[in-house]
């Protein structure tokens, strides 16, 4: 059993907790490095109150993120009190699985990360291999394109591909493997709307020997032909976006493609970087996905995104 901790001490960790936040603030350090820290610092610390000192909340504010969670989903708000989080944070107590999943949602990690459940992955892995960089390309060339080409063809789960431009998409190769692919597995694209404000301003800071940057021929050339292909296929599904972006994101089952854009370079210039699943640079780039698809499936995208002019919608011709 663990050594009681006294009111003192608490008070105690609680200040160091909050000094480990703000350094961690000012350097700009990830979440999961501030959780890091705190229980490095102050071993008495358990996983998931770590992971409440790490966004600086109280326990009052965990419980009301959890309401909101669960109003979200169509759910009766729970109201935990701070008496039952504070045992669950001492581990005097453990949540239930549903609480659990809905604290793994609420600070977006696993359970494992939270104290609840055993780690599996390997123990002594270097930063590259925690960031889950399975692949990268200095720039797009032939053997990139060849990669992506090849990663749609064994696609089995989803296809979803998010970015500027990529007339690659309108080629006849890569529009066949749409095609085929959609027969039997969900393909979404998300392009930039052609003639929005975002797109005519990046393509003022791109060279000028930059491809497609009249919006009539990158209709033309590339959506017609993809919004063809669409009508036939149901499962392929076309949105245009209408906010700036700074890389293209290639989500092909469970590996995720980022492309770098940069100003004053063509995004064909940029890097291309592949993270497997189940990594935390894996999740923050497909949470972008996910954003996308939320904000697709309504006509008026909810605030704080209405009022500030998102939007993303069907592609109509």
């Amino acid at each position: 059993m663990r050594e009681k901790i006294t009111g003192a001490r608490r008070r105690e960790i609680d200040r160091a907790a909050k000094a480990i936040l703000l350094e961690s603030l000012r350097r700009g350090l990830a979440t999961e490095e501030t959780v890091d820290r705190i229980r490095q610092a102050l071993p008495e610390v358990l996983p998931l109150e770590a992971w409440r000192f790490a966004h600086g909340w109280t326990r009052s504010e965990v419980s009301a993120r959890l309401d909101m969670l669960y109003t979200s989903d169509g759910l009766a708000p729970p109201g935990i009190d701070q008496a039952t989080l504070c045992r669950w944070e001492h581990g005097e107590r453990r949540p239930s699985d549903e609480r659990i999943e809905y604290l793994c949602r609420l600070y977006r990690t696993r359970p494992d990360r939270l104290g609840f459940g055993v780690d599996h992955s390997p123990a002594d892995v270097d930063h590259l291999q925690r960031t889950g960089i399975i692949d990268a390309f200095p720039y797009t060339c032939s053997e990139s394109e060849a990669d992506l080409i090849q990663r749609l063809e064994a696609a089995r789960e989803r296809i979803n591909m998010f970015g500027l431009t990529r007339n690659f998409y309108g080629r006849d190769e890569v529009l066949s493997v749409f095609e085929k692919k959609a027969e039997t597995t969900p393909v979404q694209i998300f392009v930039m709307d052609p003639y929005c404000e975002s797109r005519r301003d990046r393509y003022r800071v791109e060279p000028a020997e930059a491809a497609m940057e009249d919006p009539d021929r990158y209709v033309r050339e590339v959506l017609r032909p993809l919004y063809e292909v669409a009508l036939t296929r149901p499962n392929l599904k076309i949105f245009l976006y209408n906010f700036p972006c700074s890389y293209a994101i290639e989500e092909v089952d469970d590996a995720c493609r980022v492309m770098l854009y940069g100003h004053g370079k063509r995004g064909t210039q940029g890097p291309i970087i592949t993270f497997s699943g189940n990594t935390s640079a894996h999740t923050h780039f497909t949470d972008q996905i996910r954003w996308l698809e939320r904000l697709s499936r309504t006509e008026t995208p909810p605030e704080p995104w209405a009022s500030k002019g998102i939007s993303v919608r069907p592609l109509v011709l």
